[in-house]
């Protein structure tokens, strides 16, 4: 089905940042565009800043000077909510409250034509709720889009229970007539990115709290072994920390206050005191000329070994088996459970889940455990943490050992789960539950959380790269810790009696 945008006639309600972005998505489709605000002043102000940014463009060698000018006709500024009569399509993108929208929608529906699709941008409110109140619910719709909207592919399509599916495959066909990357999705609390997005700063706060590194390390962890492009902690300061705090707060109430999603008391200390992050000049960092911000700890260097024997090597990640084969150490392969052997004894192991000294308690050796990474061999950075018999020669020679092979060395302090191992497994769990509730399918979660907040892999492709059984095994262990914040997913059991 492909729609013809000059013959489709668009109008946005609401000419703020999403608004006007939106708005100009529409337009340089090719469609009538009405943009309309209670707001004069604010109606102009859209329409210059897509001039503005339609010229940059142009200067950019990305659109012609005719195809900007084609753009700007598309755009008809309006003064009221009758002048909306033409339109096929109303996306509205107004303040967050509940009932402003409702009253909205239900104005819409007395003005415009029966068969005209009503959309929200909402991101928080649930759509059953919200279309509650209209006569004709079938046509509403969700068009959840990210800022900055012309830049952000994804685009979540929102069904309520009465929405009709050939609404929402209308307005997802549009979506990709676009240029943008659309997902279907059950309305749910959070819909699909900002719900699965949780664990990456809950847990990165919570990391914190108990001490396990500081927050410009977690962010190069997250960065340079998770192939993220921002690390949480400078991501919270630059979404600003009020507003990651009310969406938690939002999505932990909607939940019944489950402990999964409980927001961190040392976000709320830091938003109380007024530090915002990059809005007000102080976060988890600090802004200005001239400051500078603290760097990832990296360890001193030191002298690696002259050779490991790998124990058990198929039971290794394939990366980190090339990575440690590939380097000027001698390397011996034996039978066992995928340890490497360090010559004084001590082994590392790939976190699991527990501490490195209850492993150590377990197997009765010396543990140093090994962090997750998204590819050993192209992470610039390796983690490490010591069992507390570890000795200092022990860690030296694990910490010299990845020295060698070219890789920056954090140590952290010895807590379960480490940093990115926990964090990608909480981030797999609350995707498999989405999917366990028919929210959305695998490639759904997977693709809007690769374009919604660039992460590198979705959380399902990476708990199948990294093996459904390590996932299950590392939450398993997490429960020791806190029995309801890390329980595992049927889905996710599923998965392991499926492969």
């Amino acid at each position: 089905m492909q729609i013809e945008a000059n013959n489709y006639p668009v109008a946005v309600l609401g000419a703020g940042t999403m608004g006007e972005g939106i708005a100009q998505i529409a337009a340089r489709a090719g469609h009538p565009v009405m943009l309309y605000d209670v707001s004069q002043q604010q109606l102009e102000t859209a329409l210059e800043n897509i001039a503005k940014r339609l010229e940059r463009s142009v200067k950019k060698e990305k659109i012609t000077a005719e195809k900007k000018e084609l753009i700007l006709g598309n755009l008809i500024p309006q003064k009221t909510l009758g002048d909306l009569s033409q339109a096929k399509l109303v996306i509205e993108a107004i303040i967050e409250d509940l009932a402003i929208k409702q009253t909205v929608f239900c104005e819409l529906e007395s003005l415009l034509a029966e068969n005209v699709i009503l959309a929200t941008n909402t991101s928080s409110f649930d759509l059953n709720k919200m279309g509650s109140v209209l006569k004709r619910p079938q046509h509403f719709v969700g068009m959840h889009f990210f800022n900055p909207a012309p830049i952000m592919a994804l685009v979540e399509i929102v069904r309520s229970q009465h929405t009709d599916t050939a609404v929402a495959d209308t307005v997802f066909k549009l979506s990709e007539q676009w240029g943008k990357s659309p997902v279907h999705v059950r309305s749910s609390p959070g819909f699909i990115v900002n719900r699965v997005a949780r664990p990456f700063y809950s847990e990165a706060l919570e990391i914190l709290k108990e001490k396990g590194t500081d927050a410009a390390s977690g962010d190069a962890i997250m960065r340079d072994c998770g192939g993220f492009r921002m690390g949480p902690f400078e991501l919270m300061d630059l979404i600003g920390l009020d507003v990651n705090y009310v969406v938690t707060c939002q999505i932990w109430e909607s939940y019944q206050r489950h402990p999964r999603f409980a927001p961190s008391e040392l976000q709320k200390k830091l938003v109380d005191s007024g530090r915002l992050g990059r809005k007000s000049g102080k976060g988890f960092f600090e802004y200005g000329e001239q400051i500078e911000n603290s760097t990832a700890q990296n360890a001193q260097p030191n002298s690696g070994p002259d050779s490991i024997i790998l124990e058990g090597p198929e039971h290794l990640p394939e990366s980190l088996r090339k990575l440690l084969e590939g380097g000027s150490v001698s390397v011996e392969n034996y039978a066992g459970n995928g340890y490497i052997r360090l010559p004084e004894g001590a082994i590392v192991v790939p976190a699991n889940g527990k501490r490195s000294t209850e492993r150590s308690a377990e197997i009765g050796q010396t543990v140093i455990s090994l962090d997750l990474c998204l590819d050993y061999e192209r992470s610039s950075r390796i983690v490490l943490a010591s069992s507390l018999e570890c000795s200092e020669q022990d860690l030296q020679q694990a910490v010299g050992l990845f020295q060698s092979l070219g890789k920056q060395v954090s140590v952290i302090k010895d807590i379960a789960g480490m940093v990115l191992t926990r964090t990608v497994a909480m981030l797999a769990n609350e995707a498999s539950l989405l999917v366990q509730e028919e929210v959305a399918d695998v490639a759904a979660v997977n693709l809007a959380m690769r374009k919604g907040v660039n992460y590198p892999l979705g959380p399902l492709e990476w708990a199948e790269q990294w093996g459904w059984d390590s996932v299950v095994e590392t939450l398993d262990n997490l429960q020791q810790v806190n029995a309801e914040r890390y329980q595992t997913s049927e889905w996710l059991r599923q998965k392991i009696k499926l492969s």
